[in-house]
């Protein structure tokens, strides 16, 4: 992890305080950062800045931080919310502080409760002379704003949490000409093992400069005034960077990591319970929310033995019994290296033969995308038809919508929801190799979602290839209230038929509401009616 450098820097990773954290995401976020190499060396500090730019107000609402307010009737509230994100943070840490430890690298935790969070940022970053400054993946939609006006080097956190370098040189950037007042709260991360002896002398740490504690404020903290900017007062333009620097992880390091997991047996992969995973720290991340992995590709569908998939649900136990459907069940496992899947079984009786079962297969072989799931393989051997999937760890999107214990959703992650389903499916309508993939059968069960509420299709048994301008024609399989006129009358397909579908989704993650409505005044009103009537 040496940079060649002699003097330490600090190195800044910007998030929003605003919104909840975990251990594992800050775990999988600072694991990126070291194993760079480039970033961090002995010596340095990694500064984990979190932008509180709203807090709960006693009466029941959430008000923004503006500058203006920060001396008003709210001081109290957003002083004790700045005090309670410092502690939780530090919290979240403190394995992250262990690791750097070893490798000579201390971690800080500071708190800032103000806005415009960009000019919050670079105000900090610029007073403390940072050398980098990675942006988390809520705010990197001012990154140009960033890679402009930071004279440090920049990168971002993608949605799998790996650092996508977005410039690489250091420039000096002296136009600063206004000022303004953000609150503050800085701790040092203290590693587990010196937790107890640093217990009775907490210490806060602050690199003001030029503004004194009021006789009001909290007894480690202070509100300080540093050099800020409004976008009018800049007069240079925007700096040379180069593209991204991706780090990228080696197919040797990926079978050797492969090769270990295998060497441990059955018993160490046993003892792995709930959301701890056995896979190599450079493995890629499905879901910050809980920690869960992916692999790294599949060039093909490989195909399961029967035994294998029985030994990973421990033989079908009904407590791995994710869903029934008149297809069949879907069971959760975990594949002798660790990996989690979802079984999905069809029956017996099933309606739905080997023609939907090849097709699934079939269709998403030849499809990777960010917001559909992957299939893994299959297993096809006495008389057992299998679909072994990527596990997607948040249930689905309708349960999400209409289960009476689901938490309502933001409308924030209704918006991302919606515009998630839309890439995938204008993955499968137009960037699919081999041509446009039909869907059919879109509607909020065949969503599923990760604890970061990123959506992934699923459940292509119906699915059709669209060669050319061919018209498809086709008996009318799906689901009632979801069916396109053209393909419910006639049985004609197109990538209509799944606009169409999309536009009833989007109805009901604007409305909350069901296709049918059995339970409402109106009994048995449609979604479509309904509509019809605003």
């Amino acid at each position: 992890m040496d940079k060649g450098q002699q003097s330490s820097s600090l190195v800044v990773l910007a998030c929003d305080a605003t919104r909840d954290h975990n251990v594992n995401e800050f775990n999988l976020m600072v694991n990126e950062i070291r194993m760079r190499g480039d970033i961090l060396g002995r010596g340095d500090t990694l500064l984990v800045l979190g932008v509180l730019h709203s807090v709960h107000h006693p009466m029941g609402y959430h008000t923004k931080i503006f500058t203006a307010s920060l001396f008003g009737v709210n001081d109290w509230a957003i002083e004790d919310q700045v005090s309670k994100k410092v502690d939780n943070f530090i919290s979240l840490l403190v394995q992250s502080a262990d690791r750097c430890q070893d490798e000579g690298v201390s971690i800080q935790v500071k708190i800032v409760a103000g806005m415009p969070i960009k000019e919050v940022i670079l105000q900090e970053a610029m007073s403390s002379n940072a050398t980098w400054v990675l942006i988390d993946r809520q705010l990197r939609r001012d990154v140009s704003f960033y890679v402009k006006w930071l004279p440090c080097k920049v990168a971002i956190i993608q949605d799998s949490l790996s650092v996508e370098v977005q410039k690489t040189n250091i420039t000096t950037n002296t136009n600063v000409s206004e000022k303004k007042l953000f609150y503050s709260l800085s701790k040092v991360v203290q590693p587990s093992s010196d937790v107890q002896d640093s217990a009775k002398e907490e210490q806060s740490i602050f690199s003001s400069r030029n503004y004194s504690a009021s006789s009001n404020s909290l007894d480690n903290s202070e509100i300080r005034k540093l050099d800020s900017f409004s976008s009018s007062v800049f007069s240079s333009e925007g700096y040379d960077y180069s593209s991204s620097d991706i780090s990228r992880v080696s197919l040797e390091q990926v079978k050797s990591d492969h090769n270990k997991l295998k060497n441990r047996g059955p018993t160490a992969v046993n003892q792995i319970l709930g959301n701890q995973q056995i896979y190599s720290e450079t493995t890629p991340v499905l879901c910050a929310g809980c920690g869960l992995r992916t692999i790294m590709y599949t060039r093909e569908a490989m195909r399961f033995r029967y035994s294998e998939i029985l030994a990973a649900t421990s033989e079908f136990l009904r407590d791995n019994l994710l869903g029934e459907g008149g297809y069949g069940y879907v069971y959760k496992g975990r594949l002798k290296d660790g990996h989690i899947i979802a079984a999905k079984v069809w029956k017996q009786s099933s309606t739905q033969g080997y023609a939907e079962f090849f097709s699934e297969v079939y269709v998403l072989s030849f499809v990777r995308h960010k917001n559909i799931v992957m299939l893994l393989g299959y297993c096809s051997e006495m008389n057992q038809k299998i679909l072994v999937y990527e596990y997607v760890c948040n249930k689905s999107l309708e349960w999400h919508l209409f289960d009476k214990s689901a938490s309502s959703l933001d409308w924030h992650k209704r918006r991302a929801i919606a515009i998630g389903v839309a890439k995938g499916l204008r993955f499968l309508h137009e960037e699919c190799r081999g041509g446009p993939i039909i869907h059919r059968d879109l509607r909020p069960s065949n969503i599923l979602l990760t604890h970061d509420f990123v959506p992934m299709l699923c459940d292509f048994g119906l699915a059709k290839w669209k060669r050319g301008e061919e018209t498809i024609h086709t008996r009318v399989l799906g689901t009632l209230g979801y069916l396109a006129p053209e393909y419910a009358e006639n049985g004609i397909v197109s990538v209509r038929t799944d606009v169409y579908a999309y536009g009833v989704v989007l109805l009901q993650l604007i409305s909350g509401r069901k296709v049918f409505e059995l339970h409402r005044e109106e009994q048995d009103q449609a979604l479509k009616q309904w509509t019809n009537l605003l």
